[in-house]
């Protein structure tokens, strides 16, 4: 049986080129799975994990348009498979597989895939992907990436564009060598001036050629990101989700940009005032902007396969061609008896200053529920707290330093040092309530930003629907922020204006909280919709189904005795 399988692995094109000891080892994670007419191998939309490889039967392949209309896009028979990008990328199904005719089917799980993979990494070398899939597979993965995203493309600007920035350095250079080469043998001091000269400008290349390769141009398979580092001045990171996108312009100015065939992109979202990410420079910019229509549209295609389906299952349920589906209660939790004794209950005395402590060293990031609440980082607090406490500390040391003086008034230098604590602290401490108030929030629906003056003078609010939101930007400021972990992320959204999260702790993590529930508050906003929209369906079908079985009882039921029936046609008729 194993040599058959070796055979047929042999015969799939991905895995023609391993050799007999791979596919022996592939042959053991296969699996033989029997299916019969009308069932669905997989549907559209669908997270793939598993390759087919169709041993005997027929199989069809449909795809759902973005609007709606259903094709059909492939036929497998015997010696057929399909499911390559599943194995290999994880990406959702872009088309629903339906069994005509019995099947017999071999199958590999894509878990175990990746874990023969890891054990033996020689065989990705010798897989024959298709050039798309292998772009993707060999695609770095980013921070900001979520388990299920897989990267479509990375681009960087154009070689020519480092050409350029390189030009003034190699200039500068020359410059040095003909000056060093003019002054002919120079002493040593004139040797180790050249050299501190000559290094200037190739620190300079060295920066461009750094900084050219950490600027990407991201399109994954639900988001377009630019994500730029300049090396120990600042990061910044823009975004937006495929589903937000309204228009993509692309423009090429100049004869080089069309010599070398590089331009810009413009990717217009709703958000206001800059509602943009732009690709800049990039390489082949009409191959990146259909891409990135083909990936809006494969998304809005599952979206509307996925709602299809639905339908359908709702409609069999409906008029009884399969059962509805039971609610299967919880089993209990058990619980497990205890010898730890009663719970501790902490005096109010100890209780009181951990309160204190809790007030005054605050966690910058906390979450209490479904809702997570950031503070401004520590360093935003720096600046304004800084007077106040300058002064206390100087008045502190002055009053010790007249304390310790022989002959001084020391009832009057105390209260003279209270009556200045009684302006220093309070300030201190309003500055440190002002820092403390402001809050940004975000809950599984909205994203809230607020700030209160302290003794509730005065509060602003602003909130907006996670379903405004157009782009989130990140930016990170200088080396600085590199090292203590703090940036801004701005969120521009549609109708709102733009919500800046400013000095927030680790900017990444909460463009990438952010980004997380957009999807999540989008995706139970579809479901709603759409089920709403089945709801619907379903009562007119409901009363359309009723209707008939009226008429056709009606038209069964002998006429009454004395009163003629109807006529069919009205036309010339009178009532008597």
């Amino acid at each position: 049986m194993t040599s058959h399988i070796v055979t047929r692995l042999w015969e799939i094109e991905l895995f023609s080129a391993l050799d007999g000891e791979d596919l022996e080892s592939l042959a053991e994670l296969a699996h033989w799975e029997r299916y019969p007419a009308g069932d669905l191998i997989c549907r559209q939309g669908e997270p793939g994990h598993r390759l087919y490889f169709v041993e005997s039967g027929q199989l069809r392949a449909w795809h759902v348009d973005p609007e709606g209309m259903e094709q059909e896009v492939a036929r497998f028979g015997a010696g057929g498979s399909f499911g390559q990008s599943s194995l290999l990328l994880g990406e959702p199904h872009d088309a629903t597989v339906e069994v005509v005719d019995d099947a017999v089917l071999l199958s590999i799980e894509k878990e175990d895939f990746d874990r023969l993979l890891a054990e033996r990494p020689s065989i990705l070398n010798d897989l024959r992907m298709p050039p798309d899939i292998e772009r993707r597979r060999r695609a770095p993965r980013f921070e900001w990436q979520e388990p299920d995203e897989v990267v479509v493309f990375v681009l960087r600007k154009h070689d020519l564009i480092l050409v350029q920035g390189l030009i003034l350095p190699a200039i500068l250079l020359l410059l040095v060598l003909a000056v060093f080469f003019a002054v002919g043998s120079p002493s040593f001091v004139g040797l180790v001036v050249g050299g501190l000269v000559a290094s200037a400008p190739v620190l300079l290349a060295l920066y461009r050629v750094v900084d050219h390769f950490n600027d990407n141009y991201v399109l994954t398979n639900k988001r377009v990101m630019h994500d730029e580092h300049v090396y120990l001045i600042h990061q910044c990171r823009v975004g937006a989700p495929l589903s937000r996108i309204q228009s993509i312009q692309l423009s090429q100015e100049g004869a080089l940009a069309q010599m070398f065939e590089f331009g810009d992109l413009h990717i217009e979202t709703a958000g206001r005032p800059a509602g943009r990410v732009l690709f800049q420079q990039i390489p082949d910019p009409e191959t990146a902007q259909a891409m990135i229509f083909e990936q809006r549209q494969r998304a809005q295609a599952q979206a509307r396969a996925a709602e299809r389906a639905a339908i359908h299952e709702a409609l069999d349920r409906r008029f009884g061609r399969r059962p509805p589906p039971q609610d299967h209660p919880l089993p209990e939790e058990e619980t497990e008896p205890s010898d730890i004794g009663p719970r501790v209950r902490w005096p109010a005395w100890i209780l009181t200053p951990m309160e204190v402590i809790r007030y005054f060293v605050p966690t910058l990031r906390e979450e209490v529920g479904d809702t997570i609440i950031w503070r401004k980082h520590w360093i935003a607090l720096l600046g304004p707290i800084t007077p106040p406490t300058a002064l206390i500390v100087l008045a502190t040391a002055l009053v010790a330093w007249l304390l310790v003086q022989e002959g001084g008034d020391r009832t009057s230098i105390l209260v003279g040092y209270g009556i200045v604590l009684l302006f220093l602290i309070p300030w201190w401490l309003w500055v440190f309530e002002d820092w403390h108030n402001e809050m940004y929030q975000v809950t599984p629906s909205r994203i809230i930003d607020i700030e209160q003056l302290p003794l509730a003078l005065r509060e602003e609010r602003r909130e907006a629907s996670l379903s405004m939101i157009q782009n989130v930007n990140l930016k990170v400021p200088g080396v600085i922020g590199r090292l203590l972990g703090y940036g801004s992320v701005t969120i521009e959204t549609a109708g709102a204006g733009a919500f800046t999260f400013d000095h927030v702790k680790d900017p990444q993590a909460v463009q990438t909280e952010i980004f997380r529930r957009m999807a999540a508050f989008e995706q139970r906003q579809h479901e709603e919709e759409a089920r709403r929209r089945r709801d619907e369906l379903l009562d007119w079908f409901a009363v359309y189904d009723q209707l008939r079985h009226s008429d056709a009882d009606r038209q069964d039921r002998p006429p009454l005795p004395g009163r003629s029936a109807r006529p069919e046609s009205s036309e010339g008729y009178r009532p008597s």
